[in-house]
C-alpha cells in the first residue's frame, strides 16, 4: 500500500539559554552551540535503566545465538572394570552425531532472537528519545504559562491598587472595587494552576532524566518541514515491524526445531581393554526408537505459534501505519494552526497591554471593560504557547512514529 509522505524531517533551532527567568524551579539557558542539547541527550541515554535493560537483553540474545550455534553433542568416555575369573579393563569413547540438522534449526533460532533482540533496543533508544524531548516541551510551555499567569498577577495587583485609591477618592463605586478583588483572586487561583503544572512536568523530566537540574535545555521557534513529491515509505524499516516480523521467524524455525527433535539421532562408540591376557577391541551403536512418543504435538504447536506470529505482525503492521499517518496529519494540521496563527493571530500582546493601561488612566474605559480586554490578552497569549506546545509535541511523535528522532537530532546546528 503507497502513503504519502507530505513533509521532511525539519530542523528546529534548539539553543541554551543562559540567564535566569523567574519563572519556577529551574531556569533555561540560550547558547548557539550545538553540543549542549546532544550533551544532555547523551547523559540521559547514557546511564538510564530502560537502554541499560535493552543492552542486556541484546547481549543476552547474542549470548544464546552463539551457543546455539555450537555442536549439540560433546563426547564421552567410558571406563570400566570388572573383576571375576579374570581382570577385565576398558576405555571406550562414544559420540553422537547430529543427523538431523538440529544445530542448523537451532542456529536459526538463534539468529532471528539476536534480530528481534536489536529491534527491540531500537525501539527503547527512540521511545526514550522520544519522552525526553516531549518531556522538555512540556516544560517548557508549562514555563511560559507560568510567566503569563505571573504577568497576570502582577498587573491585576497594579489595577487593585488603583481601583482602592479610586474608590476612596469616590472615583469608582464599590461593584468595580469588588470586581478588581475578584480578578485578583482568580489571577491569583491560575498561577497555581500554573505552578502546579509546572511541578508535574519538571516530575516528569527529574524521573526521566534521573537527577534535578538549574537548567533545561530549551526548544525555541517551530520545528520547519519542507512539502516534497509523495512517495513510499518504508515501513519495513521501523523497529517495531522489525521486531513483529523478528518474532515470526522466531516461530518459524521453532518449527524446524520442532521437526528436528522427531528425527533420532545416532550414537556410535569404540572402547579399548584388556581381558586377562588378551587384548580387547569393541564397537557399538545405537539410535533411539520413537516409538512412545513421536514428538508430533510439539510440531503442531511450534506451527499455532508460527501461525500466531503472522496474525500478530500483520496487526502491528496496520497499527504502525495508522499512526504514522495519523501522527503527520496532527503535525502538518498543528503546523497549519500556527502558520495561520503567526500570520493572523500574533499581535504586539504587551503593546496592547500599555495601551489598555493608558486608556484606564486618562479615563476612556471603564474598570470593567479593562478587565475584559486585559484579560482577553492573557488568554490570547496563553493560546499562543499551547499551541506552539502542541505543534512540538505533535512534531515528537511524528518523529517517533517514523523513527527518525535520531536523525533530526543529527540536523541540528
Amino acid at each position: 500500500m503507497t502513503y504519502m509522505r507530505h513533509a521532511l524531517m525539519g530542523v528546529a533551532v534548539i539553543s541554551l539559554c543562559t540567564g535566569m527567568v523567574q519563572s519556577g524551579p529551574a531556569v533555561w539557558a540560550d547558547s548557539q552551540k550545538r553540543p549542549v542539547l546532544h550533551e544532555f541527550i547523551e547523559q540521559v541515554s547514557a546511564d538510564h535503566p530502560a537502554l541499560k535493560a535493552a543492552e542486556a537483553a541484546l547481549a543476552s540474545a547474542r549470548a544464546r545465538a552463539k551457543g546455539q550455534s555450537r555442536p549439540i553433542y560433546n563426547p564421552e568416555i567410558e571406563v570400566g572394570y570388572e573383576n571375576a575369573s579374570e581382570v577385565t579393563r576398558e576405555v571406550g569413547l562414544t559420540q553422537t552425531f547430529d543427523w538431523s540438522g538440529k544445530r542448523k534449526a537451532r542456529s536459526g533460532v538463534g539468529r532471528a532472537e539476536v534480530d528481534a533482540a536489536e529491534a527491540s533496543y531500537a525501539i527503547a533508544k527512540k521511545s526514550l528519545l522520544s519522552n525526553i524531548l516531549q518531556s522538555l516541551a512540556e516544560y517548557q510551555t508549562a514555563s511560559r504559562l507560568l510567566n503569563v499567569a505571573e504577568q497576570r498577577e502582577n498587573l491585576s495587583k497594579q489595577f487593585l491598587e488603583l481601583a482602592t485609591r479610586r474608590h476612596q477618592a469616590g472615583e469608582m463605586p464599590q461593584a468595580e472595587l469588588l470586581t478588581a478583588r475578584l480578578a485578583l483572586a482568580e489571577a491569583r487561583a491560575a498561577k497555581n494552576d500554573a505552578l502546579l503544572a509546572l511541578s508535574s512536568a519538571e516530575e516528569k523530566l527529574v524521573a526521566i532524566s534521573g537527577k534535578d537540574r538549574e537548567m533545561w535545555p530549551r526548544l525555541i521557534g517551530t520545528p520547519l518541514h519542507t512539502v516534497v513529491e509523495p512517495e513510499q515509505t518504508a515501513y519495513e524499516r521501523l523497529p517495531e515491524l522489525r521486531l513483529a516480523q523478528a518474532q515470526s521467524e522466531i516461530a518459524r524455525a521453532r518449527i524446524r526445531v520442532a521437526k528436528s527433535e522427531r528425527m533420532p539421532d545416532p550414537t556410535v562408540g569404540v572402547r579399548v581393554g584388556e581381558e586377562g591376557n588378551s587384548s580387547l577391541v569393541g564397537l557399538s551403536a545405537s539410535i533411539p526408537i520413537p516409538i512412545r512418543n513421536s514428538y508430533r504435538d510439539q510440531v503442531d504447536a511450534a506451527g499455532s505459534d508460527f501461525l500466531e506470529a503472522q496474525q500478530n505482525y500483520y496487526a502491528e503492521n496496520r497499527r504502525v501505519r495508522a499512526r504514522y499517518d495519523a501522527s503527520l496529519k496532527r503535525y502538518l494540521a498543528a503546523s497549519q494552526a500556527w502558520s495561520l496563527w503567526q500570520d493572523q493571530g500574533a499581535e504586539p500582546l504587551q503593546e496592547q497591554r500599555l495601551l489598555l493601561s493608558k486608556l484606564l488612566d486618562a479615563r476612556q474605559i471603564g474598570a470593567i471593560d479593562y478587565l475584559i480586554q486585559l484579560n482577553q490578552t492573557f488568554a490570547t497569549e496563553e493560546a499562543s504557547v499551547e499551541l506552539n506546545g502542541r505543534l512540538w509535541n505533535a512534531w515528537f511523535d511524528w518523529q517517533d512514529a517514523g523513527a527518525t528522532v535520531e536523525e533530526w537530532l543529527e540536523t541540528i546546528q
